[in-house]
């Protein structure tokens, strides 16, 4: 009879911890879910203002001619890529506390915790999505926002030298391809179109030259591939070697000439730019300083994270937008630190080791004081810091 009632109890006991267990794991999905839904609005709307202030510039490209106007989504596209790893860290701590300061304010985490949920389960949901965040800024910091940012620069600048490249200037005679073409015009409209006396001398694979003068004529350029099309009147072409006398002379009222650009070698300009793989095999203080800078963006999601949750507390009465400032000033202060230590490092006044690392641990252990507080685990004297934070 005891055993039945033993084993009825231990039954009773275990039906009891599952139920807790699935109240646990209800009750973090819906705090993931909470945060998720202020993370992506709050980094849409950061993406949107800062792709606004780059699409401006691009567009001050494009209105000067610098830049053709097919290639500006193409290029404020791959600079939203760039834009996105920065803000990860500051868009899911702003998230974090507005998702939970909303539910402080209306009273749901008193509820939850009434309810026999521990602490824990909320540091859990929390941890798990931004380890999950952490993970996809990694991937951008290392792979995805160099390249966006490389290939972004690379449609620029190939752009800006096919437009800007031209056989003609007045007055002037002009050598491409290492001296086997020369081109001349007596005049040049402002538009750049028409053209006033033309010389035209190329040297042919078969050794022989070809040499045309016109009257006047016009161009045209293909803004993809920088090509030109020179379309010459009223002249005449003069086809053959030098040292013979059999020249072939042909008069023509129109002929078309197209002229391709010089190749265009593109160089990194920027150390933003170089990939992961060749800053892990730099010896350069700066390039050690930009590697060290991008692992800093995960490592920061995930201290920025858990400082979220203790700051994110609200006392009763208290209105949910009230630590927000804050937060914004955590951020703020960590990221002016980093971007100091990052700048230090580049110019040598301060070594590789421990380069960023200290601050990473000067952050995360503001963190645990505020965490092991609120978990109570230290005095309830408060320090002036944590006072100004709870104001």
């Amino acid at each position: 009879m005891r055993g039945m009632r033993a084993d009825e109890a231990r039954g009773r006991a275990l039906r009891a911890a599952a139920a807790m267990e699935g109240q646990r794991v209800i009750l973090s999905r819906y705090v993931m879910k909470q945060i998720v839904v202020a993370w992506a609005s709050i980094a849409a709307v950061l993406l949107i203002v800062m792709v606004a202030s780059r699409f401006a510039s691009v567009l001050n490209f494009a209105a000067k001619g610098d830049v053709p106007k097919d290639l500006l989504l193409n290029v404020v596209l791959l600079s939203s890529l760039r834009y996105l790893v920065i803000l990860m860290p500051v868009s899911l701590l702003l998230a974090i506390m507005l998702a939970l300061g909303r539910m402080y304010s209306e009273n749901e985490m008193a509820a939850m915790f009434g309810c026999g949920v521990a602490l824990g389960t909320l540091y859990r949901a929390v941890l798990l999505l931004a380890v999950a965040v952490g993970a996809l800024t990694a991937w951008l910091a290392f792979g995805v926002g160099p390249w966006a940012g490389q290939r972004a620069d690379y449609l620029v600048k190939d752009s800006r030298h096919l437009l800007q490249f031209s056989p003609f200037e007045p007055g002037k005679f002009q050598t491409f391809a290492g001296g086997q073409a020369v081109f001349y015009t007596s005049a040049l409209d402002d538009d750049g179109r028409r053209l006033g006396h033309v010389f035209v001398q190329s040297q042919r694979a078969d050794g022989q030259l070809n040499t045309v003068v016109a009257d006047h004529g016009e161009q045209q350029i293909d803004a993809q591939t920088g090509e030109r099309l020179v379309v010459l009147y009223d002249g005449v072409r003069y086809l053959g070697a030098n040292g013979q006398a059999d020249y072939d002379v042909t008069h023509f009222r129109q002929l078309s000439l197209r002229i391709a650009p010089p190749p265009f070698r593109y160089v990194v300009s920027q150390r933003q730019l170089q990939p992961t793989r060749a800053l892990l095999h730099s010896r350069d203080p700066a390039d050690q300083a930009e590697l060290q800078a991008r692992i800093a963006l995960p490592i920061s999601v995930l201290i920025l994270a858990l400082l979220a949750v203790p700051l994110s507390h609200l006392r009763p009465r208290q209105g949910r937008y009230s630590k927000i400032v804050a937060g914004v000033v955590v951020y703020l202060v960590y990221a002016n630190l980093v971007g100091v230590a990052q700048a230090w490092i580049a110019h040598g006044k301060l070594p590789a080791v421990p380069g960023l690392w200290w601050i990473h641990a000067a952050v995360l252990g503001v963190a645990m004081i505020l965490v092991a507080r609120q978990a109570g685990y230290l005095p309830l004297r408060r320090s002036r810091v944590v006072v100004e934070l709870d104001r």
